[in-house]
C-alpha cells in the first residue's frame, strides 16, 4: 500500500452489465450508506436498503463492500474496474486450457482484467494476481452454463 510505484486494481462483477440490475459493481455503481451496521459503498435503493445483486461468481453477490475497499477507493490508492461475466468465463476457460489452473469464478474476473491490460504492457512489466479459493467447486457449473 505505501509503495506508490505499484499500481493496484480491484476488479467486480458488471455481472450482465452495469446497464442493467444484474451485476454487483458496488464501489463503480455504489453510494456510501449503511449496510449490516456499517457504513460503506453500497447499492442501495431511495430509502437506503440494500437492491438485490447478481454475479456469477456466488462469492461477490453482495450489495456492500468491505470499510478497506471504501477507503482506498476514496483515498485514490485503488481503481476499480468491472468485468462482466462473458470475460469472466472466458478467463476461466483460458487459464484452465493454458496453464492446468482451474481459477475460482471471483478470481477470474482479476484474470480477466489482467490479460485485458497485459496487451498494452512492455515485457519488463510485472502483473501479479490474486487468486483465491479453488475453482473445482466452480466447473460443473461453468459446464453446464456453457454447455459443454
Amino acid at each position: 500500500l505505501e509503495d506508490e510505484d505499484v499500481r493496484m486494481i480491484g476488479v467486480e462483477p458488471a455481472g450482465k452489465g452495469l446497464d442493467t440490475a444484474d451485476n454487483a459493481a458496488t464501489l463503480t455503481l455504489g453510494t456510501k450508506g449503511a449496510i449490516h451496521g456499517f457504513e460503506c459503498y453500497n447499492l442501495q435503493d431511495k430509502e437506503g436498503n440494500p437492491l438485490p445483486v447478481y454475479s456469477i461468481a456466488s462469492g461477490l453477490d453482495y450489495p456492500g463492500v468491505g470499510p478497506q475497499h471504501c477507503y482506498l477507493k476514496d483515498i485514490k490508492r485503488v481503481a476499480y474496474v468491472t468485468i462482466d461475466d462473458k470475460e469472466c468465463l472466458d478467463a476461466f476457460m483460458q487459464l484452465s486450457r493454458l496453464e492446468g489452473i482451474i481459477p475460482a469464478l471471483e478470481s477470474a474476473h482479476a484474470i480477466a482484467h489482467a490479460m485485458k491490460i497485459a496487451k498494452g504492457m512492455s515485457s519488463e512489466e510485472t502483473i501479479l494476481v490474486n487468486l483465491s479459493g479453488r475453482g473445482d467447486k466452480d466447473a460443473d457449473f461453468v459446464a453446464d452454463y456453457l454447455s459443454l
